[in-house]
């Protein structure tokens, strides 16, 4: 899908999952495997051992700033890579986390007002770059501790690009104003899941 401009909507998905999932060792409709929940928060030394993160520094700076940069949250999925078309170059992937706050995790008007803020926060910083945010919210239960909530995936898509390069630079300008953005997100004091 080609776009030419920048790009930030929500939905809402009508399937719910579990957190943690296991890998079920079946390739994605992308072809990729899927390799199961990583509780990062706990085991921060399986954050080198995530498949998706090998090669993608942008992305990795991303899951790490979520688990252990101080926001509020924990990563539940990632992924990446390069889409190669009739001499044109894009990146695609996606960040999906949940809140790390018993609380906030339940109501999904929290991650409401983050997709609001981070729009402000685009149109503030004159963020400029052709690229397609789509926020996508699934009801979730997170097994360890039998609570019912939400966790929220990001896909990014940057537009069709002439080389490689440019695609990944507009790739990691984009995670990188993410990964600002939910930098700045306050902590919660209310019990945390992980």
């Amino acid at each position: 899908m080609k776009q030419s401009y920048l790009s930030n909507s929500l939905s809402i998905g009508s399937h719910s999952k579990e957190i943690p999932y296991l890998s079920d060792g079946i390739a994605r409709t992308d072809g990729q495997m899927n390799y199961g929940f990583k509780n990062l928060i706990a085991h921060p030394e399986l954050l080198e051992a995530i498949p998706e993160l090998n090669g993608d520094r942008a992305l990795k700076s991303l899951v790490h700033l979520l688990n252990f940069g101080g926001a509020p949250f924990f990563t539940t999925g990632c992924f990446s890579q390069e889409i190669s078309e009739e001499g044109s170059y894009r990146r695609s992937g996606y960040i999906e986390f949940a809140w790390n706050n018993q609380t906030c995790v339940r109501d999904a008007i929290h991650y409401f007002s983050l997709f609001f803020h981070f729009e402000q926060f685009l149109h503030i910083n004159q963020f400029d770059r052709k690229v397609k945010f789509q926020w996508s919210l699934e009801q979730t239960h997170f097994l360890d501790l039998d609570l019912l909530g939400f966790c929220c995936a990001i896909s990014i898509e940057t537009d069709a690009c002439t080389s490689s390069d440019l695609a990944y630079e507009i790739w990691q300008v984009s995670l990188s104003a993410l990964e600002t953005f939910l930098n700045s997100v306050p902590s919660q004091s209310t019990p945390v899941i992980y």
